[in-house]
């Protein structure tokens, strides 16, 4: 159980217990797919085998939020609609017009709905109470705001905010990436990187497995182009990607994880203890080397 990548959110309001939050998060469990509906979304247990809601470790509470969506390509539902749309010509003489063509489009999802398959995904965040920090392992916008949308309704009172810093990641990575780079010793930095320009053509240079010379990535610089990805590690213990976004991709633990006899309850337990006490440090350490939070 390691998250691979960070989404951050301040918890800005919301007086939450581990109680609390199961009693909220099981009140809207998710359900599989009505005969008719597209789309059901709601909270499913961290791990399969547990009926708790909230897996918690002292301050820090795991939870999982699922969306099942049925599988109706946008092919199928044409080619069924077409050969429905041939049929009805022929019986009436003539060319269908536009609101009848929608009309059958529409009637041939009503009618294969049912047979449509479900597919469910999951989407884990890990509350930090300490820190009053949500953080979500996803890198996609949208299932971010999805999960944030459903919790706000279904836990009362919470309110969250996206996580800023003083300095935006994209001028610090720059900085960091010049001669003179003020980079906080507990970071080195890695070799991946991408650089973008930033004019409209927004002309981008990506280093990949290459060793960033501080020369040479401070001529791009010179030239007008910033930094918006750049692969670090912290502590020497995790590996990451900042982006300018503020996300943590590709996170990846470096000989934190040992082989171990635990059972696989045992090994989550060990794993999620392990995993909320480095990236709550890591985290921090992030903030801090961005100037501090920002929450103006």
């Amino acid at each position: 159980m390691w998250f691979r990548n960070i989404q951050a959110y301040r918890i800005t309001s919301g007086n939450i217990t581990p109680d609390s939050l199961e009693e909220a998060l099981s009140q809207h469990a998710l359900q599989p797919c009505m005969q008719m509906e597209l789309q059901s979304r709601g909270w499913l247990t961290p791990r399969d085998e547990q009926p708790n809601f909230v897996h918690a470790y002292g301050q820090h509470w795991l939870i999982a939020f699922g969306v099942e969506k049925k599988l109706l390509p946008a092919g199928v539902i044409n080619q069924h609609a077409k050969n429905r749309i041939v049929q009805i010509e022929q019986m009436q003489g003539y060319k269908a017009g536009k609101k009848q063509v929608r009309d059958i489009k529409e009637a041939t999802i009503v009618e294969l709905l049912p047979r449509a398959f479900a597919q469910r995904h999951k989407t884990y965040a890990w509350i930090d109470a300490l820190n009053n920090r949500l953080i979500l392992d996803t890198s996609s916008a949208h299932k971010a705001e999805e999960f944030i949308e459903v919790l706000v309704k279904t836990v009362q009172g919470i309110t969250l905010a996206p996580l800023e810093t003083k300095i935006s990641p994209s001028s610090a990575m720059t900085r960091w990436l010049t001669v003179d780079g003020d980079l906080p010793s507990i970071f080195t930095i890695d070799r991946d990187c991408e650089l973008q320009g930033m004019s409209d053509e927004k002309e981008t240079i990506k280093y990949s497995h290459h060793v960033l010379e501080a020369e040479e990535t401070a001529r791009h610089i010179r030239a007008g182009k910033k930094a918006i990805k750049l692969a670090m590690t912290w502590d020497s213990k995790i590996s990451f990607v900042l982006q300018d976004n503020l996300q943590l991709r590709r996170i990846a633990p470096q000989d934190i994880l040992k082989e171990s006899t635990e059972s696989a309850e045992e090994l989550f337990v060990s794993d999620f203890t392990i995993m909320t006490g480095e990236l709550s440090q890591l985290i921090t350490d992030v903030i801090d080397a961005l100037g501090g939070e920002d929450h103006s």
